[in-house]
């Protein structure tokens, strides 16, 4: 209620609540302490923490939007090793209860949340078009793949099938998430914002990291800092900024700051197929950015895009080694590929992989069965994974999981290309072009490693950016005229 003044604007009412109002609330309150009082008595400290633990099951439900920050953010910022400027948080990867980590509840409770909006407010779930077919046809790889493995008698136990199947199920399921959430441009906008200032800490903390030597040391198995998650958000940092400076946009100062950071971390991680992807995609992101078109363009961008898969095939690697940075950029050439038994290995690796297709073309092994040892190994390494992210999916699902895996890049590119051209919001352009920028990183990068569909938090972020791309679709200008229109 609101009483005028003398000036007669309007200012809230300072009147007391009712008797009835304040005997309610005395009671709520005494109802809640006897409650927590018998859950302590009977069950212990866990009947204390499961109201509060319901209670906030409930506001998720309530605010999906707010399970899609925890986990997307959470994915971002917390580190299971070796974090920089945070410290470590590997319970956010644990199970929890029956096979589910944090990571699988929040996913599920956000869903659980749209479902909730749809039965309660009529408001009907968006599909993540037009990224819908090729992430159905994933499902279904999926599923053929869980059933081939768990056929096969192979030794792969119920949980770690699950937990493998996940991996997909966040590539499928958090752009359904994130497209419901992420209904109008400022919603885009403001994903961008949060998605950059996040990247723009783990450049700090990467940065932080290596130079003080509070990361892990470099190993024939380890880097200084950097994971695949914080390298794949600060490449999107780096290309955004790069595409906005191209198009004059003007940046935050902080923005103009952490770029630099992350290119630094970027570096310092010492993965080379990530500095190869780097190199080339900088080079497509300003054509692209720049506007200019013509043969000349597509000439260049032909012979850099050659130039790069050329160089990945035969000496690019993303695994770590112990060597300094020049060091480290001297082993991408013919001899340093010999010198290197990791890189011997991918080889080796690939054709046993091509021998195991070749004896399962229409099923593949399964997911989670190791495969056959064909032709010896430089080293000895696990048999489930395979770097090669195509016959990865080949192996795991059969053919319909490795064109699931071309479709759904394929999509993003095309929806990205769509997106920067005829979006009105240069912001917004702006993200389209970084999206497809990383994309095809992403691509370049998994000729030799494989990070999607395997590693849980590079599925997580990758299906996020695939979402942000199907809500900035869905918020494209119509091409058609309303009725009556001139």
């Amino acid at each position: 209620m609101a009483v005028e003044g003398d000036e007669g604007l309007s200012r809230p009412s300072l009147a007391m609540p009712g008797a009835g109002v304040a005997i309610a609330v005395a009671a709520a309150g005494v109802a809640t302490g006897l409650v927590l009082f018998a859950a302590l008595r009977t069950v212990g400290p866990p009947g204390v923490v499961a109201p509060a633990l319901a209670v906030g099951v409930l506001i998720l439900l309530r605010f999906p939007a707010l399970a899609m920050t925890l986990l997307l953010g959470g994915v971002v910022l917390f580190e299971p090793s070796d974090p920089g400027l945070l410290p470590t948080f590997n319970s956010f990867y644990v199970v929890v209860r029956a096979s589910l980590t944090p990571l699988d509840l929040l996913l599920f409770i956000g869903l659980g949340g749209i479902l909730m909006r749809f039965a309660t407010e009529g408001r009907r779930p968006r599909l993540p078009e037009p990224l819908t077919a090729p992430l159905a046809l994933l499902g279904l790889a999926t599923l053929a793949g869980v059933i081939t493995g768990y056929t096969a008698h192979a030794d792969v136990s119920n949980g770690d099938l699950f937990h493998r199947a996940m991996n997909d199920v966040y590539l499928i399921f958090v752009p359904l998430l994130v497209v419901n959430v992420l209904r109008t441009t400022g919603a885009l906008r403001a994903f961008l914002a949060v998605a950059a200032a996040l990247a723009a800490f783990k450049g700090l903390s990467g940065t932080f990291s290596a130079l003080s030597g509070t990361g892990s040391q470099l190993t024939e198995e380890t880097v200084s800092y950097l994971e695949p998650v914080p390298n794949l958000v600060m490449l999107t940092l780096v290309l955004g900024s790069a595409a906005a400076l191209v198009r004059r946009q003007s940046l935050p100062a902080w923005v103009i700051a952490g770029a630099p950071l992350a290119f630094l971390a970027l570096l310092l991680s010492y993965r080379r197929s990530f500095w190869i992807a780097a190199a080339f995609t900088l080079i497509v992101v300003v054509i692209i950015a720049s506007r200019h078109r013509g043969r000349t363009v597509m000439a260049l961008g032909g012979v850099a895009l050659a130039l790069t898969f050329v160089t990945v095939l035969t000496v690019g690697t993303s695994g770590p080694a112990a060597k300094p940075l020049v060091k480290r950029a001297q082993q991408l050439s013919p001899a340093g590929i010999e010198a290197n038994r990791g890189d011997r290995y991918r080889s080796d690796e690939r054709r046993n992989v091509i021998a195991n297709i070749k004896e399962h073309p229409l099923t593949g092994t399964g997911l989670g069965v190791q495969w056959k040892v064909r032709y010896p190994l430089a080293e000895s390494h696990d048999r489930r994974y395979v770097h090669f992210a195509l016959l990865w999916f080949w192996l795991s699902f059969g053919p319909l999981g490795a064109l699931a895996y071309l479709l759904l890049f394929g999509t993003g590119l095309w929806a990205a290309v769509k997106i920067w051209r005829r979006h009105p919001d240069p912001i917004v352009q702006i993200g389209a072009i970084a999206a497809f920028g990383t994309l095809l990183s992403v691509l370049i990068i998994e000729l030799t490693t494989t990070f999607t569909g395997i590693e849980p938090r590079f599925s997580i972020v990758l299906g996020a950016g695939f979402g942000w791309l199907a809500a900035a679709w869905r918020d494209l200008p119509s091409d058609r005229l309303p009725a009556g229109a001139p």
